[in-house]
């Protein structure tokens, strides 16, 4: 029952947010069904999870702290935190193949850029959507997603486990699938992957067809629409400010930081400006490192950063250690300019990635 659920998780995941209802969406929902049926489960975990709960209790630690700004939200959030990781518990407690869990990512990945085809070419007018308080988007592929940057995120992981396991067929339709985000994020940690890919492979031919690819964005049809200017100044201008507000938040409680995911609330009490509850960007920054320090402060941020650091140490002897090495600085790299890392999907993608090579199991 459990492994049909990963399945079912996996053939959900291209469907973005399609299955999302107000505050629930059915991927978050089978991923803490699956969560929870590890939990009873499970016995022993690795080493590097201690550290990632550390980092779990610092979270709780703060939202009893800032206990006036809790709200369901906020402990939802943490719960669907935790319920991604024990994706890597699952999978690293299960006898499986990790290439067959690469080749199910790249599945998804290029299920995922087949249904940016179809909205880029059937739906390509999305500004409709400002209506449902999601941004409106004009003649870029979004996909089902309903953004470009969050679809392109996903792309730039599949285009990089394609390379690391020599699938460049596979490569070459996720990178040219990116182009039509118009996402300058996304464009420059795909670029990240063609650096990580040049210097592990030696293939400077490849490499150089695969920078080629960027020769198409002066082919591409410029349409009308900021979206589509790459010298676009008005988002650069918005996240600019999103980031000044940012840093607002974190010196007033630089410390334990306002909770995880309490940020709506405290951009309400504190920011000046207008605040709109009802959107989707209201509980989020623009940056996961400044959103995570302004929710669970530098306290939050060290322990975070531990954790990854023992996941690290965990795989150094691993071949694929640079396959997860790459992503991760894949993401963060992207996690400056949006809030990438805390996205659900790239979660998951994560910590697959981690469950799928094996560890030592640390019974303590």
């Amino acid at each position: 029952m459990v492994k049909n659920l990963f399945e079912i998780i996996l053939i959900i995941f291209p469907f973005g947010q399609l299955f999302r209802w107000g505050i629930f969406n059915l991927f978050d929902g089978l991923v803490l069904g699956l969560a929870i049926f590890t939990f009873l489960k499970t016995k022993k975990y690795p080493d590097w999870y201690k550290y990632f709960l550390y980092f779990m209790v610092s979270c709780v630690f703060g939202l009893f702290l800032n206990y006036s700004f809790l709200t369901l939200n906020s402990i939802l959030y943490l719960v669907r935190f935790w319920s991604y990781s024990m994706i890597a518990i699952y999978l690293n407690g299960i006898d499986s193949k990790k290439n067959k869990i690469y080749n199910k990512l790249l599945l998804v990945a290029v299920c995922s850029a087949f249904f940016g085809f179809a909205q880029y070419f059937l739906f390509p007018d999305l500004t409709f959507l400002k209506y449902f308080n999601w941004d409106d988007h004009l003649l870029r592929m979004t996909g089902t997603f309903l953004d470009p940057t969050f679809l392109g995120i996903i792309l730039a992981l599949g285009v990089n486990l394609a390379l690391n396991n020599n699938k460049n067929i596979i490569a070459y339709l996720l990178s040219f699938s990116i182009m039509f985000t118009y996402s300058r994020a996304t464009f420059l940690v795909l670029f990240v992957v063609f650096i990580f890919d040049f210097f592990k492979n030696k293939n400077s031919f490849k490499f150089l067809i695969l920078n080629s690819i960027f020769l198409i964005l002066f082919l591409i049809p410029k349409n009308i629409g900021e979206g589509t200017n790459l010298f676009r100044t008005a988002s650069a201008e918005y996240k600019v400010i999103n980031f000044q507000q940012s840093i607002q938040l974190i010196k007033t409680n630089p410390l334990f930081g306002f909770g995880f995911n309490n940020i709506c609330k405290a951009k309400q009490r504190i920011l000046t400006t207008f605040v709109d509850p009802n959107s989707h960007s209201c509980s989020g920054l623009d940056s996961s490192i400044l959103f995570l320090i302004a929710t669970t402060g530098m306290v939050g941020l060290i322990l975070l950063t531990s954790s990854i650091q023992r996941i690290a140490y965990s795989y150094q002897n691993s071949k694929d250690y640079e396959l997860l090495t790459s992503s991760f600085v894949i993401v963060l790299v992207h996690s400056i300019f949006t809030n990438t890392l805390f996205y659900p999907h790239v979660m998951f993608w994560l910590f697959s990635l981690v469950g799928s090579l094996k560890t030592k199991i640390d019974s303590n």
